[in-house]
């Protein structure tokens, strides 16, 4: 007898082919039998009628690494479809901590977000390796799979802390016996956030060097790009000559055409991306169905007012001559070697989020341009004056490119679906203030409005982005596809009303039209309710 009977469902299976009418059996956390019609009793019977049953999916690129300690049962990941995380991206992993290198970790980690340090206190940040930080992860328990990496900034914190040159010989060999130790231990491969501080000091050498590393352990490089705007074609450069001299499989973290330069430039950029894949570069990348960016306010800022992070920058900030010269190099037409962030943006198309002291909390979601009114300031004193006050851990969601920008990536047989989203809950902690709404509607926007709204492409493709081509991408043989023997991650939805819910006005909504999610052959959620099961865990290749 199965453990779990799924019936008359229509099954896309995650390859990019056809769907088809069947049953589904599990038993022992695995597909058993696909099959027309399988009349074994069960127990556990789902009916599937005027549902699609696809893969899980599996979020390429997330950073729920540390909400997951905090939201255990990842509400807004499984509610949208999510059964494996892929964390540690855009530089930023939990681990591996040294003794030495703790204190320039925590400053990275005010960057990368306040909130894991508000909410964890710093003598439970007692793990020194990814393996230690996940052990604890999964005795805790969790409701979704994840799939570790290494993050680049990671490792130069701990070893350089915030110096801006290239490491020496000692500091190289440092860096590089912590990530292979990462790897033997299970670790996916290296990323990087080459626009966040200490990655952003990092030459192309040092990440070739680490990245020929991954690629003895059959790995995956991810960058977030040293430019998604002004520089973009250059930062592109920059990786694929990464993935060239390393011979490393390359991922581009959500790849864009961020701010109006580079608006309409999406073509050109995916023919320099099909060059190199016919050249014999191994090369994909991932997106998120939005037109809105989130990160660190502090990359607002000048490369020099910002090399030190945010406590530097608090410092900086202290001299009326500081922030003149930084108003200064904000407004006026801007320097060839410094991409502003706001040129060709107006302050009316950037909110600021994460304020924390009582009396800035209704200021969260609000833009520049209605946060300095409320205040009576020019908009930029306005954001050197939250800035301070706030020490720093504030994010900002910056409009910034363009739907048929947006359109002209996904078609690209090479893309995958990646939220660039964290496990949060409109009730846990992290749902005291306003959040990309990428955290909870990204894969039900994708099936809602780009496949039944728009046409943009088929049911079918759309699936296989988020399941069986991230699955090979990553080396995870026993997941993405419907087949027999291969892990039961599954979802049941609706194709004639899944939608994305969330808003920048009002993001923490789940979507609609997730009827089932069963992670490793547990039903976590039954007819749109969780049912508070926690059978998520590390996955290894």
């Amino acid at each position: 007898m199965p453990d779990l009977l799924i019936k008359n469902a229509r099954i896309i299976d995650g390859s990019g082919a056809d769907a088809f009418q069947a049953d589904l059996a599990v038993s022992k956390q695995i597909i058993t039998h696909v099959d027309s019609e399988i009349n074994t009793p069960c127990m556990n019977t789902i009916d599937g009628s005027g549902l699609i049953l696809c893969p899980g999916f599996i979020d390429i690129h997330t950073h729920s690494d540390f909400t997951l300690l905090l939201e255990p049962l990842a509400e807004s990941r499984v509610r949208q479809g999510v059964t494996t995380e892929v964390t540690g991206n855009c530089g930023g992993s939990p681990g591996p901590i040294l003794p030495s290198g703790q204190d320039a970790f925590m400053e990275y980690m005010t960057d990368l977000g306040k909130l894991y340090k508000t909410n964890i206190p710093r003598e439970k940040w007692d793990w020194e390796t990814l393996d230690t930080f996940y052990g604890q992860l999964t005795r805790k328990g969790t409701a979704v799979n994840v799939v570790p990496m290494v993050g680049h900034s990671t490792l130069r914190a701990n070893v350089m802390g915030y110096a801006n040159r290239p490491p020496d010989h000692r500091e190289m060999a440092q860096m590089k016996h912590l990530l292979r130790t990462e790897l033997e231990k299970g670790a996916f491969g290296l990323s990087s956030g080459l626009i966040y501080h200490p990655g952003a000091f990092a030459q192309t050498p040092e990440l070739i060097e680490l990245a020929t590393i991954v690629t003895e352990f059959h790995g995956i490089y991810s960058t977030h790009m040293r430019s998604e705007g002004k520089f973009l074609f250059e930062a592109v450069d920059e990786a694929l000559s990464v993935a060239r001299e390393s011979g490393v499989s390359l991922q581009i973290s959500h790849l864009k055409c961020e701010t109006p330069a580079m608006w309409g430039k999406s073509t050109l950029l995916l023919e320099k991306i099909d060059r190199a894949r016919d050249e014999g570069l191994r090369v994909h990348f991932d997106q998120y169905p939005y037109t809105a960016y989130h990160c660190s306010l502090l990359e607002i800022f000048p490369l020099w007012a910002k090399e030190g992070g945010s406590s530097k920058m608090l410092e900086i900030l202290n001299s009326d001559q500081n922030r003149q010269k930084i108003a200064a190099q904000m407004t006026d037409p801007p320097d060839n070697d410094w991409e502003n962030p706001m040129e060709g943006l107006g302050w009316d198309q950037i909110q600021i989020m994460g304020y924390q002291q009582p009396e800035n909390r209704s200021l969260n979601g609000l833009t520049v341009a209605a946060m300095a009114q409320v205040r009576d300031l020019d908009p930029l004193e306005a954001i050197f004056q939250v800035f301070c006050e706030e020490q720093g851990g504030l994010g900002m969601i910056v409009f910034a490119m363009t739907e048929k920008d947006l359109t002209t990536i996904l078609q690209h047989p090479c893309g995958m679906v990646g939220s660039d989203g964290s496990s949060v809950s409109p009730q846990g902690p992290t749902g005291k203030s306003p959040v990309h709404p990428r955290n909870y509607g990204t894969f039900p926007r994708v099936l809602g409005k780009y496949v039944r709204g728009e046409n943009i492409i088929s049911l079918e493709r759309a699936v296989q982005k988020m399941t069986g081509f991230p699955a090979k991408k990553l080396g995870l043989k026993d997941r993405g596809l419907i087949q027999t023997g291969m892990a039961a991650d599954l979802v049941l939805f609706d194709p004639n009303i899944i939608k994305d819910t969330a808003t920048f006005e009002n993001p923490h909504q789940y979507p609609m039209g997730i009827r089932h999610v069963i992670v490793n052959g547990e039903t976590v959620i039954l007819n749109g309710k969780h049912t508070g099961k926690l059978p998520g865990k590390k996955l290894s290749k």
